[in-house]
């Protein structure tokens, strides 16, 4: 079970405070992180074996599997505005056997927990249960990157020391259900404006 956030811890960085989120971190790079949001976006939301109920559960699977607080709570809420319910995540973590999800897709989680998990230890004998449960090789490279890029967010977020809470879900989900991960050129012209509505909202949240 992750941990639960009554309050929001302080990051540490400068740049960044407790009501900071992701964005605070991508916005500030974009000339390194927009090749990585642009990759994301595509992996998440461009053609694909799987759906993006789906692609957006794997995300959330890998980020508890890692006990990334933030990252599961944003892309748990995120499948859930795909259809997925929350109470599949709990389920996935204790057992992914037992989970309730399509048999076809239980390799497919094996995989990905082996390679978060213990990644020098993946052998053919892995990749072929995924293709005898009737995936291609391009599923299972999309699981592989799905994999990969929230490994990486996983530690790029908890590096920042960003926890996130439920309110920050909501509205992180919010925008990845409708406008996926690509930020527009002009972000940065009026990235003083989102802030100052996420600052509202937030402390409104905490009143």
């Amino acid at each position: 079970m992750l941990p639960q956030f009554n309050f929001l811890p302080m990051p540490f960085f400068s740049y960044i405070d407790q009501y900071s989120d992701i964005t605070d971190v991508l916005l500030r790079d974009q000339k390194r992180f927009a090749h990585t949001d642009a990759f994301t976006d595509i992996v998440l939301r461009g053609s694909s074996p799987f759906s993006v109920g789906d692609r957006e559960m794997m995300a959330a699977y890998v980020s508890g599997l890692n006990d990334c607080h933030y990252c599961h709570g944003i892309h748990a809420a995120t499948a859930e505005r795909f259809g997925i319910p929350l109470d599949i995540f709990h389920a996935l973590l204790e057992d992914i056997d037992t989970a309730p999800i399509k048999d076809e897709l239980k390799p497919i989680f094996h995989y990905i927990q082996k390679l978060t998990i213990t990644p020098s230890k993946m052998v053919e004998a892995d990749a072929q249960k995924v293709y005898a449960a009737g995936w291609s090789e391009q599923a299972l490279y999309d699981a592989v990157c799905i994999c990969s890029i929230f490994n990486f967010y996983n530690r790029l977020v908890e590096g920042h020391g960003l926890k996130g809470n439920q309110k920050i879900f909501e509205m992180g989900s919010g925008h990845l259900s409708k406008r996926g991960y690509r930020f527009p050129w002009f972000i940065n012209l009026i990235k003083g404006q989102i802030r100052k509505s996420r600052l509202k909202s937030l402390e409104e949240h905490h009143k």
